[in-house]
């Protein structure tokens, strides 16, 4: 491979996970198949690129992202494979085997980048408290985007340079040990993340709709909407209960849709928040605070001229701004763009306390999350890649971009769309929910909702298990699945979550001792055998 090649594949390999243009950009760059197109442009082997991308594709459609869990890198899956492809001729099932040890391995990346990513969060806060303002666009955008050239393109381009080939047969060369407690990584490393989210918005008296959210997923096995629905139906019945068979009869929505006119946010202004949403929403991310520094990006121009002259409520608003925040790409433009029009309206002289509009957002992110997560990562882009592969096993390249540009534009179209709704909703709504009282009783709806949300995800998503067998004479008991599972499925990630959720919730150890205790226990018991 020629350096230009090599540095050229490295780029796309940082690309991937710089977070630019969610579902488009970020698309054509992530997923085996479109990106099979562009690796076969620069190895000068299209076709041959193609066949491979669509064949190692199918293994990566459940690989939807939410809540960041990832426990293949499939971006470096298809570089590498279709690379050892075109250079050595190597046959699709030996590819087959590179991609899945590549996929393994390098995924523990994101685990690197998503801790270090607190760096990011601190150096926000830094300058935010120095009233520097204008230096967060270094810590939510150039200073991630720099580290990930470290992290992901010079490896990847000094890799492929002095032979990809060989690093497919070293990857897949690592001793099983050593693979087992990476991989035992991976499986704990999201439990974090769950409860951080959990603990951000679960108040005093709400984690058992955690619990019962996980429990009730762990043994039926719904589905994610199957998940949203129910979610939605023990919300709206504990908000019944609680306000003694109330309804939500005496808001008034009428108009709440229609274009305000006495507000200084300009349709422009909205679109040019989404489009930095749409860019810069996950490029400063982290387990600590997820897409805070992204949420940052996107309002902090609006923000500016909000409180503009206004120099202890512009400080305020920033703080709030960069809070823990967590919702998929598209849909996180929703409470966005509520809490914009919140911001707006505390900046008129409406009595809106700032802790109002954090509590706001931390109620509304956890439902736009299993909603974006449901539709976006885990329907609209699995399902239009499926459909593609099957014409690029011809060694076709159009399927791959085809792929990107109808899921682009069925994703792409929801932020601008949440954006300006949410905003409207909350311009008109918030004056009199306030006033009513209203807005406490469905902040608590909504925290019900998110609670049972995120113990279902949990329960969906991540799943810690052990190999160990017990001899029992002629016959072995499996651990897992002939004990564990037959007492409590998925057993060992709901101790774990317990465990995690409690040291968080007690203040006395903070996240990056948490995450750094996880990976040096992973590594241990997956060295031993003791998980999976």
């Amino acid at each position: 491979m020629e350096l230009w090649q090599a540095i050229t594949l490295g780029g796309l390999y940082w690309l991937s996970y710089c977070g630019f243009g969610c579902h488009s950009l970020n698309l054509l760059v992530l997923q085996p198949l479109p990106l099979s197109v562009l690796v076969g442009l620069v190895m000068g082997d299209v076709p041959t690129a193609m066949i491979v991308g669509a064949t190692i594709q199918p293994m990566y459609l459940s690989q939807t992202q939410a809540g960041w869990v990832i426990t293949n890198d499939t971006s470096a899956a298809g570089i590498i494979t279709a690379s050892v492809a075109i250079t050595s001729g190597m046959g699709i099932e030996s590819a087959m085997a590179v991609a899945v040890a590549v996929g393994l391995v390098m995924s523990q990346l994101t685990n690197v980048r998503m801790t270090a990513g607190s760096i990011w969060n601190q150096l926000t806060d830094k300058y935010i408290a120095q009233k520097k303002y204008d230096k967060v666009w270094l810590s939510t955008i150039i200073f991630p985007s720099l580290f990930k050239v470290i992290l992901y393109w010079i490896p990847m381009s000094i890799a492929l340079y002095f032979g990809s080939e060989s690093l497919g047969l070293f990857i897949t060369g690592l001793p099983g040990w050593f693979q087992s407690g990476l991989s035992a990584i991976g499986s704990m490393m999201p439990v974090v993340g769950m409860c951080i989210v959990a603990s951000a918005i679960g108040k005093k008296g709400y984690f058992p709709f955690f619990i019962a959210g996980f429990l009730i997923v762990a043994f039926t096995g719904l589905s994610s909407i199957g998940v949203a629905l129910l979610a939605i139906f023990i919300a709206f019945f504990d908000f019944w209960c609680r306000n003694n068979g109330g309804i939500l009869s005496e808001i008034d929505f009428s108009g709440i849709m229609k274009q305000q006119t006495d507000g200084n946010i300009t349709k422009g202004q909205l679109n040019w928040a989404s489009i930095r949403l749409w860019l810069f929403y996950t490029a400063g991310n982290s387990y600590e605070r997820y897409q805070a520094n992204g949420v940052v990006a996107t309002m902090f121009p609006i923000l500016k001229k909000l409180y503009k002259d206004k120099d202890v409520q512009m400080q305020e608003a920033m703080q709030r701004t960069s809070e823990l925040f967590n919702a998929e790409d598209m849909t996180a433009a929703l409470p966005i763009g509520i809490a914009l029009s919140m911001e707006e309206q505390k900046s008129l002289g409406a009595p809106i306390d700032g802790d109002l509009i954090s509590e706001t957002k931390a109620a509304l992110f956890p439902p736009m999350a299993a909603l974006g997560d449901t539709i976006n990562w885990a329907t609209i882009v699995p399902v239009t890649l499926a459909i593609m592969c099957p014409y690029a096993l011809s060694g076709a390249w159009w399927p791959g971009i085809a792929a990107v540009v109808i899921a682009g534009i069925l994703c792409n179209s929801q932020v601008f769309l949440l954006m300006h709704t949410g905003y409207r909703m909350g311009s008109r709504a918030v004056k009199h929910l306030i006033k009513t009282g209203t807005i406490e009783k469905i902040l608590s709806m909504f925290t019900v909702l998110g609670m049972f949300v995120i113990g279902g995800m949990t329960s969906t998503l991540v799943h810690i298990r052990t190999p160990i067998e017990i001899a029992a004479g002629d016959t072995a008991i499996n651990l897992q699945t002939d004990v564990l599972d037959a007492l409590i499925p998925n057993l060992l990630t709901f101790i774990a979550t317990m465990i995690i959720y409690k040291l968080l919730k007690s203040g006395k150890v903070s996240v990056i001792r948490i995450i750094l205790g996880i990976i040096v226990v992973g590594l241990v018991l997956g060295i031993f055998g003791v998980l999976a």
